[in-house]
């Protein structure tokens, strides 16, 4: 659009210059012969169609890259460039193209990131065009249970689907995983994989850095105690229901079991770490630690830990689908939960081979309300190594606040690891400010005209004189308010290396790629 304005103006301004430049000589030929009126209008007529000639051939030179892009060289994506990079049958469905309607597609190993307000379509767009297609194993957190329910019939055809949903909330029979029951008491790595447990559960706000103290203590105790129970407990009693049972029993019962665990090698570690603290210390500790394990009193939890129907393994071994229900109402209390998984899921997938030839597309993990699980280091770390271990990421956010507010500093390692960033309906100006800033500066050209009439002395006419300039300025390619003004239906594709694409929005429910595959 700014390329056909641009186009009319070098032409007006042509016309103009070129109708002004035969008026002028017109009156020059006046003031030495008679006029002659029948020649008048075609001189004109001349004059304009020259001039707007000239100004068409400057436009031209200008589009074909004649003038400098010293101020910047951004454009958007062509459509044959769109093809090329994205209009593949195979991959993560992204957009579809604005010339054609194809859908396109992300095929290459590197991690995705969605940034778009609540109600604005990621899920009808995003999340749900891709469980209804992708012929790979899923894991997806799905708040609602809406994605579930919508695409647990297309992904069964596909393989087995495990819908963990203690609130009952998706309409679907809910599985069950015990995070313990992944734990070898045999293992070298059971002090490591016990960490890891604990880093999910004792979790903080950002901003409450006065609690980092009792948390690192609170962490080391509850890594502790699930040691102990795994390598000392009986097979039914390995669930962290236990370790919730022995933080929250009588002092005395809590103290003789840390000397009891005394007696044991690497547990011992834990027991003599807490029993050398002042009591008042001792007690702050078990204090945080019970804190952020309370979630496990709930019912609900304890039946969804209690067992295990399937092991994340089982993700690259063939094709399987697993759903982290969780209503938004709940994120504040149960968000521990949801963490738990995702570290054991990055985990195990992490050392599980990959599957056959053809089970071998990356599993998929599409990680709606990022923002809710907080700061995760095997997260961050996985954006930026994960892509070559079988899994990619596909975090989904509201806005650029959400993932500082999370990672501080770290942020960037997820906008610069991301294969593709999506970017629809923003609603902030930060984070519109910085998608204009990736998209880049252009060169904008644009042209001044002006004229000049001198009198000689002793001479009976005056001299008249013409200029046009070219003029060449900076401009942001989108600026930060027509990045918030785009079209709803649209969508911003930002990729390594590529052009900014501008993109039409997917909706499952009326485009005919999706016909029949979903549930209403």
């Amino acid at each position: 659009m700014i390329r056909i304005g641009s186009l009319v103006v070098a032409i007006l301004v042509g016309m103009f210059v070129g109708n002004l430049v035969a008026g002028l000589a017109m009156t020059v030929i006046a003031a030495v012969a008679p006029p002659n009126a029948a020649l008048r209008v075609p001189v004109l007529l001349v004059g304009s169609a020259l001039g707007g000639l000239i100004g068409f051939l400057k436009w031209r030179a200008s589009a074909a890259g004649v003038v400098s892009d010293a101020h910047g060289s951004a454009r958007y994506s062509r459509a044959d460039e769109v093809k090329r990079t994205l209009g593949g049958s195979e991959g993560l469905i992204v957009g579809r193209a604005l010339k054609g309607g194809a859908l396109l597609r992300y095929a290459g190993p590197a991690h995705l990131l969605t940034i778009a307000p609540t109600r604005s379509g990621k899920g009808v767009g995003a999340i749900i065009p891709n469980l209804l297609t992708a012929d790979r194993s899923v894991l997806c957190i799905d708040p609602k249970g809406e994605n579930a329910r919508i695409t647990a019939r297309a992904r069964s055809r596909l393989g087995p689907v495990y819908v963990l949903d203690p609130f009952e909330v998706s309409g679907q029979p809910s599985a069950a995983f015990n995070p313990l029951s992944a734990l070898d008491p045999d293992s070298l790595d059971l002090a490591e994989d016990a960490a890891l447990i604990a880093e999910a559960l004792v979790y903080d706000p950002p901003h409450q850095v006065g609690e980092a103290h009792w948390n690192e203590e609170a962490k080391a105790l509850i890594a502790g105690l699930i040691l102990h129970v795994v390598t000392t407990g009986a097979p039914h009693l390995r669930s962290l229901a236990t370790v919730r049972d022995l933080l929250t029993g009588s002092p005395e019962a809590f103290r003789k079991m840390l000397e009891a665990m005394q007696a044991s090698g690497l547990v011992a570690r834990a027991a003599n770490r807490h029993l050398s603290k002042s009591d008042r210390e001792a007690t702050s500790v078990l204090s945080a630690a019970q804190r952020h394990t309370h979630f496990l009193d709930s019912p609900r939890m304890a039946l969804v830990l209690e067992r295990s129907d399937f092991s994340f393994a089982d993700l690259k071994a063939g094709v399987v689908s697993v759903f982290l229900v969780l209503p938004p109402e709940r994120l504040g209390t149960h968000a521990r939960w949801l963490r738990l998984l995702v570290v054991q899921a990055i985990g195990a997938l992490a050392r599980a081979p990959q599957g056959t030839a053809a089970n071998a597309k990356p599993v998929l993990l599409m990680l709606d309300e990022f923002a809710a699980l907080g700061h995760l280091e095997p997260v961050e770390r996985a954006f930026g190594l994960m892509a070559g271990y079988g899994v990619q990421l596909w975090a989904i956010l509201q806005d650029l606040h959400q993932l500082k507010s999370a990672y501080g500093e770290h942020a960037g390692t997820f906008l610069a690891n991301a294969g593709v960033i999506q970017v629809f309906n923003v609603a902030d100006i930060d984070t519109a400010t910085w998608v204009s800033r990736s998209m880049g500066t252009t060169t904008e050209a644009y042209y001044t005209s002006g004229q000049t009439t001198s009198q000689t002395p002793g001479k009976f006419f005056a001299t008249h004189g013409s200029s046009t300039n070219l003029n060449l300025a900076r401009r942001d390619l989108a600026t930060p308010d027509e990045v918030m003004r785009m079209d709803g239906d649209n969508l911003i594709l930002l990729r390594p290396g590529a052009n900014p694409t501008v993109a039409r929005k997917v909706r499952y429910y009326v485009d005919a790629e999706f016909e029949g595959l979903y549930v209403n």
